[in-house]
Parts: C-alpha cells; structure tokens; sequence
C-alpha cells in the first residue's frame, strides 16, 4: 500500500512537521511538499477538459501519478482557519479532475491540522476545505489528528493529537479498514 503525504507547511522543522516525521518512522511514505515544489496555481483556463493540464510542472506529474497511491495524508497548519495559501494554491490544481470527471480508484485519506494562538477555534473550516479536493481525488476521508493548541502544547506533550495520529499509523500499518 503506497501513502502520499502532502505537506502544506512551510516550516522544515516546525509542528507540522513533528507529525509527517513519526508518520515517515513508522510506513513507508512519500511526501509532497506545497512550499518546495514548483508548480503553478491553477488559472481555470478549462484545457484540462480536454484531457491534460496546461502546465508541465511537478504538480502535473504528481497528478498524473496520483492513482499509483492507496492512501493520501494532507498535513497543514492553519493559517486563519484554513490551510495554508500555498497548500490551497496546490489543491486548486485537482479541479482537472472534477472537470474533465476522470474517475480515479478509491483511497483512503487522512487529514492533520496543526494550529496555535489565540484565533484558532476549530479546524472545521480547514478540514471542509480539504475534504472538497480529495472528494475529486476519489478520497474517502477515514481519520483526523487535530493539534490546536500549539502556543501552550507542544505537539509531542498533546496527548489527544498523539492518539489520533497513532490510531491512523495502526490502520496504516496493518492495512486495516476501520470506520472512524
């Protein structure tokens, strides 16, 4: 079973990060970095109703194998509720598939919003916004690690964010399909 981490921090070593790591030393993963890769935002000029995406970047490549992975993680911080601008600039680029209503094979998917502050109140918003672009990746979403606390809590003292990611690295590991 092949995992796809798509990280929208762009931080190397930040909160965010503490997550994607135990992820990577426990499964073997691949991860793709919103803020290193070089890509263009999508433009809706509609070309890829034809079959193909105008531009000839890594996000093209990355979209063109996106069916070779079982299991799809998107890690974010927040950033006004949201995912990152770039992480949202990334996801844009998915509408090929919505549009052109090329049916990709279902996997499963995971969502990890990492957030401090004072203004961070739920990662609803987030958690919507990222459901919606794996909805056109065929993504059925299975889990959730939610660490909102981050200006207090660390994310290696959140005992509850810490359960979360251990109860997705187990369903990972042992390809099991658990309703959560």
């Amino acid at each position: 079973m092949k995992t796809l981490i798509i990280n929208g921090s762009p931080r190397k070593n930040g909160d965010t990060m503490y997550f994607i790591n135990k992820i990577k030393e426990s499964i073997e993963c691949d991860v793709a970095s919103a803020y290193h890769m070089d890509f263009s935002p999508c433009i809706d000029c509609r070309e890829c109703t034809k079959g193909e995406c105008i531009y000839k970047d890594e996000m093209t490549k990355l979209l063109n194998n996106i069916d070779n992975y079982d299991n799809i993680i998107v890690a974010t911080p927040l950033y006004y509720n949201q995912p990152t601008g770039v992480l949202m600039a990334m996801m844009s680029r998915t509408q090929m598939f919505f549009l052109r209503g090329k049916k990709l094979k279902e996997k499963k998917g995971y969502v990890i919003v990492v957030g401090g502050g004072d203004s961070v109140i739920n990662s609803a918003d987030a958690e919507k916004t990222v459901r919606i672009m794996l909805m056109g990746l065929n993504v059925k979403v299975k889990g959730y690690v939610r660490c909102l606390h981050t200006s207090s809590v660390k994310p290696c003292n959140d005992t509850g964010a810490k359960e979360e990611l251990n109860n997705i690295i187990n369903e990972l590991s042992e390809g099991m399909d658990f309703d959560i």
